[in-house]
């Protein structure tokens, strides 16, 4: 039996424990292989700490994800508004070339074109000053600053497309085809 469990212990490396030689134990012992709790201890928390950054860095990227897309939305909604006002004035300058930007204006008050519209008559100043433009209250300039803001929801920036109609047609020009 003694060369038995010797000859096992050769081959599979197989060892006695100090405690069973000093006792008198015949008792065999396997040489330890694999991890100890420790050791699967700490993976656990650094899995655990790792695990907690990524979901954070992620967590940031996609609750953000949309908001490019809601500002191309947006903006798309923006333009379509714009184009409105335009085909608009284009008609109405064919139409009637003096009341064309009061036309435009009048319907603005009365929210045709929706809300977050500013219309400006404006006058451009040539002299040198700093400032490059004075709104005028009245319709006394040729020139209509049409502004429409962008509805981006949760930025803190304000965002706008910005047009300008003149005034440059005569009643005898022809008609403009667009």
């Amino acid at each position: 039996m003694r060369r038995l469990i010797r000859i096992l212990a050769m081959s599979t490396r197989w060892e006695r424990h100090p405690a069973a030689k000093s006792h008198g134990f015949s008792c065999i012992l396997q040489s330890a292989k694999g991890f100890t709790l420790i050791e699967v201890i700490v993976t656990i928390i650094a899995a655990g700490i790792m695990g907690a950054f990524f979901m954070n860095y992620m967590g940031t990227a996609m609750s953000q994800s949309t908001r490019s897309i809601d500002l191309v939305k947006a903006e798309a909604e923006a333009e379509a508004k714009l184009e409105k006002i335009i085909a608009d004035y284009v008609y109405e300058i064919n139409r009637t070339p003096n009341d064309a930007l009061s036309t435009i204006v009048t319907r603005n008050q009365g929210q045709v074109y929706g809300s977050r519209i500013t219309m400006q008559y404006i006058e451009f100043v040539i002299s040198g000053t700093t400032g490059t433009e004075n709104v005028l209250s009245s319709g006394t300039s040729d020139t209509l600053k049409v502004t429409v803001e962008l509805d981006v929801p949760f930025s803190a920036a304000r965002k706008s497309l910005t047009t300008l109609l003149t005034k440059s047609r005569l009643a005898n020009s022809p008609t403009v085809q667009f």
